[in-house]
């Protein structure tokens, strides 16, 4: 019998968790996050470094944003919610000025998830951010 193996995708430079993304932009086959104090290096002495995302290749007809806003309990819950699924166009045209806090990101397959909670004002959704995209994930240091 044959045996093939799939090895886990290595290990990024460095991690979205935690980072708060400030604005959204959405250009040709490119998503770029605007983040307010970078990401944390993955790698010792695990630093926070400053800087932006780009992800490029996106094929935006089978990309998606998820937004849930819950019910009768504290955002991120377990408890009931109501939400939306839309195109990343309607999320950006939806909530221009919100702010993202990622709480996970997935990388897949010609696949990019980022989860977390989406901020506007006073109010807080949960989102889920579903990329299909064979470019690149470009970490643009400010350094």
């Amino acid at each position: 019998m044959r045996i093939v193996v799939k090895r886990p995708n290595p290990d990024p430079p460095y991690s979205l968790h935690d980072a708060y993304v400030m604005a959204v932009e959405a250009e040709g086959d490119v998503l770029r996050l605007i983040t307010q104090c970078g990401y944390v290096c993955t790698t010792p002495p695990y630093r926070q470094v400053e800087g932006d995302v780009e992800i490029t290749g996106i094929d935006w007809d089978f990309s998606c944003v998820c937004v849930m806003e819950y019910q009768d309990v504290l955002c991120g819950n377990y408890g009931s919610f109501t939400g939306r699924k839309m195109t990343v166009e309607d999320f950006l045209r939806a909530y221009p000025d919100a702010a993202l806090d990622i709480m996970d990101e997935t990388y897949g397959y010609h696949q990019v998830k980022l989860d977390g909670f989406l901020h506007l004002g006073e109010k807080c959704l949960e989102f889920q951010l579903d990329l299909c995209c064979n470019g690149e994930l470009r970490y643009l240091l400010k350094e």
